[in-house]
């Protein structure tokens, strides 16, 4: 009985929480006093009564987005429809833009970058006019 009260003190002291102390800069809370310290230039966002929004912002690096969004009835359900464009820097110094449109027809990126496919259209379309509903007859 001895030998398991020892062997609960030593598992207890075990399991206590220990001290860490790192000064390690990577886990150093980083304090900025200003948006623009922390490398933001611009940052919006409004929210209006009728559900739509904005949102926007620019950084030192530079990336750029803005977005607005508004409720839209789709069937018989009501969706968020959103549009909106980003923009950011290649290391080789290029910018990249991309216009976006979020809605019924799903996600849709339009941009110099991004590959054009010939069949996409089609293949959107066809996307859009399948069955949205799967049914399985299944007994067990």
């Amino acid at each position: 009985m001895k030998l398991f009260v020892v062997f609960c003190l030593v598992a207890l002291a075990a399991a206590r929480p220990q001290d860490f102390v790192d000064d390690s800069p990577i886990l150093q809370e980083i304090t900025y006093k200003t948006l623009e310290d922390a490398g933001i230039l611009r940052m919006e966002s409004s929210m209006n009564d009728d559900g739509s929004f904005q949102y926007g912002f620019e950084t030192t690096d530079p990336i750029q987005q803005d977005v607005a969004g508004q409720p839209k009835q789709i069937g018989e359900e009501i969706g968020i429809v959103m549009q909106g464009s980003y923009s950011f820097q290649t290391p080789e110094g290029q910018t990249i833009t991309v216009n976006w449109v979020a809605d019924e027809n799903g996600f849709q990126p339009q941009g110099d970058a991004i590959p054009v496919d010939a069949n996409a259209a089609a293949q959107a379309a066809a996307f859009a006019n399948a069955p949205q509903q799967v049914t399985f007859d299944e007994q067990f």
